[in-house]
């Protein structure tokens, strides 16, 4: 028999109608005469087919063609789509055909239908193409092979990297040869149109089963992507809700495509003139109240309002909605859901738990003196903006006695890629990396921050000879006196060495300190890398007075 490709989507609900399946667009076109609607008989339990033939045109690359070469002779074609639609064991599947999939109701489907099939039916040691979304890294990527690999080959390190797509060949006791999943799952194997209702039965069977969580797909539940979008507006919702009673479940922070040195920040919606040297949602609530608007901000305000930052004076100012800033979770019949630069993820409540263990033994607490408070600027007008995270750490640096690295770089000679920033502070006597940054609400900075500081420590760990270069780069920044200690200590080994993550912030309305709950995932996974090579991890808030409300309330 010959092989066939068909693509499968699993509805949510059964509903009487098929046409309820369908898009607005989509029921407006059953009233033309170009579209069949048929009733297939003797086919599942019930099953319609659904053929919409599009406009008659000529083809583009056709039209290109004959204006190139005037003998060419150009016609017309009709573009087509079909959908099959079915009901066995009282669930309603559809198969599309050409882009049928573009009349399919989103909202009616299951999100996560085929990449649940997939990882329950593919052979994890032969895929072929993966495609995923890193949170850490904000960065999306697709990898593929023109040969058969395992899941870990394709570079799935920890809990941010988000599987979106997955494909390979099947394992032995399936019936069809290969599978895609996302969305929807395309499979391909010997097998024909009548074969499609027992195909249903066996994808139903794998949509049920649990089995991949006994093999290395069972990562993809501990944060999943909800790409539900009536359950995404019902969060929404719920976090304005939330917002406006003030329940302290969410805070803000800036959008990985925000740079965050040296800005103030400003609303737009409230009517607010004032700008802001920190990004704090107490201060948008308490200007919408002082305007009278609290009571109705809603989804669609989230949507709406805006945030602006202001750059420097040679660059110009960054807006984003508001919700797209956004940082936080709430609970709904003891499931998890995050919210992460406009984005909702549903959190397994086991790995939650063990994140935030894992976060709350790595903050520690000030021994001794506490460091000096970061500076708020204010003009004439009231607008504040912070200092700069490189003044700050030169001040750091003088009230401690440590050693200054920020934005210093060291290269191993004859080392490929070696090239790294050791640190923002140096304090060799208690043999700490300090890294330092000055705020804690967005996850893409903070991701980022955690790798650079477990990258430093893995590079004086792997690459002895980084020690001397360090020791160098203290000469030739001036600093002969840590340069002189530094090499002391090496000389009685490099054992003992501590990194730590300084984080200037305001607390939460709590009164407590936190970050994002993606960023914990982020710093526990370098924590856990740390820690197999013997440095000691610690996380600390240096406190800064949030700006008073009132004042800005004009």
């Amino acid at each position: 028999m010959a092989k066939h490709t068909y693509t499968f989507f699993l509805a949510k609900e059964n509903r009487h109608d098929f046409s309820d399946y369908l898009t607005e667009n989509a029921t407006t076109n059953l009233a033309s005469p170009n579209t069949q609607r048929i009733v297939v008989e003797d086919f599942a339990e019930r099953a319609e087919i659904f053929v919409f033939q599009g406009q008659q045109t000529t083809p583009k690359w056709l039209r290109g063609l004959s204006r190139a070469f005037s003998d060419v002779r150009t016609f017309t074609t009709y573009s087509g789509a079909g959908i099959l639609l079915f009901e066995i064991d009282d669930r309603v599947f559809a198969v599309t055909f050409s882009f049928g999939w573009m009349y399919l109701n989103e909202d009616a489907f299951e999100s996560d239908f085929g990449i649940l099939v997939a990882v329950n039916g593919l052979d994890h040691t032969k895929l072929r193409k993966l495609e995923r979304t890193n949170l850490g890294d904000a960065l999306k990527g697709v990898s593929q092979s023109a040969f058969q690999r395992e899941f870990r080959s394709f570079g799935i390190e920890d809990a941010l990297d988000l599987v979106q797509k997955v494909s390979g060949a099947t394992r032995d006791d399936i019936e069809a040869d290969s599978m895609a999943g996302s969305r929807s799952l395309k499979i391909t194997g010997e097998f024909d149109y009548q074969d499609i209702p027992e195909l249903a039965e066996d994808l139903l069977a794998l949509y049920d089963s649990t089995s991949y969580q006994e093999t290395e797909f069972k990562i993809i539940d501990s944060v999943k992507p909800m790409n539900d979008g009536i359950k995404i507006r019902e969060l929404n919702e719920i976090a304005a809700e939330r917002i406006r009673t003030n329940q302290g479940s969410f805070e803000l922070g800036l959008p990985s495509s925000a740079d965050a040195e040296g800005i103030a920040f400003k609303f737009h919606g409230p009517g607010l003139r004032h700008y802001f040297a920190d990004l704090l949602l107490r201060h948008y609530v308490a200007a919408m109240e002082s305007k009278g608007k609290l009571s109705t901000l809603d989804a669609d305000t989230l949507d709406s309002h805006k945030i602006e930052a202001i750059l420097d004076e040679d660059r110009p100012s960054i807006k984003w909605k508001l919700r797209k800033a956004l940082i936080g979770s709430v609970d709904i019949n003891s499931e998890r859901f995050a919210i992460n630069e406009g984005k909702w993820f549903r959190i397994d409540d086991n790995f939650r738990t063990s994140v935030e263990s894992t976060y709350r033994d790595t903050v520690a607490e000030w021994e001794d003196d506490l460091p000096t408070r970061i500076i708020t600027n204010y003009d004439e007008d009231g607008n504040g903006t912070l200092e700069r995270e490189d003044d700050y750490n030169r001040r750091l640096a003088e009230q401690f006695g440590f050693a200054l690295l920020d934005r210093q770089e060291i290269t191993v000679p004859n080392v490929s890629r070696s090239g790294f920033e050791p640190c923002d502070l140096l304090d060799v006597g208690g043999r700490r990396f300090i890294h330092v940054k000055k705020s804690s609400r967005t996850s893409s900075v903070l991701n980022h921050f955690f790798k650079q500081g477990s990258n430093s420590a893995r590079q004086f760990k792997r690459i002895p000879a980084a020690w001397p270069q360090l020791v160098d780069r203290l000469r030739r920044t001036d600093q002969d006196d840590h340069a002189h200690n530094l090499s002391s200590a090496i000389e009685t080994g490099t054992a003992g060495w501590s990194v730590e993550y300084w984080i200037v912030d305001s607390p939460r309305a709590n009164g407590e300190f936190n970050i994002p709950f993606f960023s914990k995932i982020s710093l526990r996974d370098e924590r856990l890398d740390m820690l197999s090579m013997e440095y000691q991890v610690r996380l600390r808030f240096i406190g800064k007075d949030p700006e008073p409300i009132q004042r800005f309330q004009s």
